[in-house]
């Protein structure tokens, strides 16, 4: 039996409920800010809804109007709404409705400016529902304006619908066969996957004896909530580096993902013994299924000896077509050497001068954490903030010496070709030359 199910089988059988109280804290609700495209504005006349920038509010952002004709809508599934907005002394009223029905008129006048804050909570049955918030354009009277905000609505999902996403969590730890087989690039704290499966047996009894809505689910809610937040962070990535050195071959020498290839390849002197001559008629590629494919965080690095040719060419390249890639070239249309990544929604890109020619110089390129950094012989050539990371798209064209565009081949050496599913320090990179 796996490490997984008899940690399931075991606490759930020991698990009893005692007792569940509400938290008062933010912990299961789903927060929609103005910045995150689910809510719907809708206006017209002289202006529209203004969005405002604010350090303390959620997102950094703001709406706000004072026009009658305007009106923000968010639509959920869940057993509990929301309306977080900014009070202060320049606040008017607002019109709250909830499925059509007016429910509240709220005022945000205050003293003090204060962000963040719910002006607005009601319970509901669980089901789809819809709130809006209008601006009436009045004001109380110690007001200097009639202008409300809004900056965002939270909500209490379904708790059978977090019970699933919990169980799909904890399908996502690896059994301790796969662990011992080196066969998994992340694994979990065996403390964090008991927390969630304490959690998620109390979800289970309170759904079955607490209607929705009701304090003894909201309490499962927000504990089993805190318990999926807190095993994703505990997720520990598991290095699974290759080497290929080319000696003679294409072998992984610390892995199992050798290269493949439909060219006849050459194998001359290099850096480390033998090194691979890619002429610029031939390349090759790492399998399909490569650990690198599905990281978070990522190193590639090797000894380059690039000879001639066009720009464009490349020492590597990775991804699934001309929107979905990673890739490193001696020389970019500015002649510059770059890594480049995108996961189709915009390039991002650093880099520094281009590589010499017929002379060994050593590359490498970590990313992870939102940074990626360009080392040229151990020395930190570039850097930037960089979030998309290879597991946004999963590349299987994992080409050494050919791009996914139609550029030319490489034509060059290369050697010791390290790829790893983790960032290397400084020290690390220094370590691999």
């Amino acid at each position: 039996m796996s490490r997984k199910a008899m940690l399931v089988i075991s606490v759930i059988a020991l698990t009893m409920i005692l007792s569940l109280t509400v938290s008062a804290a933010s912990d299961g609700w789903v927060t929609a800010d103005v910045e995150s495209g689910s809510i719907k504005y809708y206006g017209k006349g002289l202006t529209n809804w203004r969005k405002i920038n604010a350090s303390e509010a959620i997102s950094g952002s703001e709406i706000y109007s004072d026009r009658d004709l305007h009106t923000a809508e968010f639509s959920f599934e869940g057993t509990a709404i929301r309306y977080i907005a900014s009070v202060g002394p320049n606040r008017g009223t607002a019109l709250v409705y909830v499925d059509d029905v007016l429910v509240a008129e709220v005022d945000l006048y205050s003293e003090e400016m204060e962000y963040q804050k719910v002006v607005y909570e009601q319970k509901l049955d669980l089901g789809m529902h819809t709130i809006k918030v209008v601006p009436t354009g009045k004001k109380s009277e110690n007001a200097t304006f009639a202008a409300i905000t809004v900056n965002a609505f939270q909500y209490l999902p379904s708790l059978t619908n977090k019970i699933a996403e919990a169980y799909g969590l904890l399908r996502m730890a690896p059994t301790a066969a796969e662990v011992e087989q080196n066969l998994v690039s992340f694994n979990y704290p065996d403390e964090a996957i008991e927390a969630l499966v304490v959690a998620l047996s109390q979800a289970v009894e309170a759904n079955k004896n607490y209607a929705p809505g009701e304090d003894g689910q909201i309490a499962a809610l927000v504990s089993l909530d805190q318990a999926m937040k807190n095993f994703v962070a505990s997720k520990i990535i598991v290095p699974r580096p290759s080497l290929y050195s080319f000696e003679g071959n294409l072998n992984d020498s610390l892995g199992a993902f050798n290269a493949l290839t439909g060219n006849e390849l050459t194998y001359v002197d290099g850096k480390v013994g033998k090194a691979v001559y890619l002429d610029g008629n031939v390349y090759f590629q790492l399998p399909a299924d490569h650990p690198i494919a599905t990281s978070e965080q990522m190193t590639v690095a090797a000894w380059v000896n690039w000879k001639e040719g066009n720009t464009w060419q490349r020492i590597v390249d990775f991804g699934n077509n001309t929107s979905q890639y990673f890739f490193i070239t001696p020389n970019s249309g500015n002649g510059t050497l770059r890594f480049a990544i995108t996961s189709g929604k915009g390039e991002k890109i650093i880099e520094t001068k281009a590589l010499p020619k017929n002379e060994w110089v050593h590359v490498a390129v970590t990313l992870g954490n939102g940074v990626a950094k360009l080392y040229v012989n151990g020395e930190l050539a570039a850097s930037g903030e960089i979030t998309i990371v290879p597991n946004d798209f999963q590349p299987k064209n994992n080409y050494v010496g050919k791009s996914q565009w139609p550029d030319p081949l490489f034509n060059g050496l290369i050697d010791e070709l390290y790829i790893n599913n983790v960032v290397l320090s400084e020290e690390e990179i220094k370590s691999l030359m």
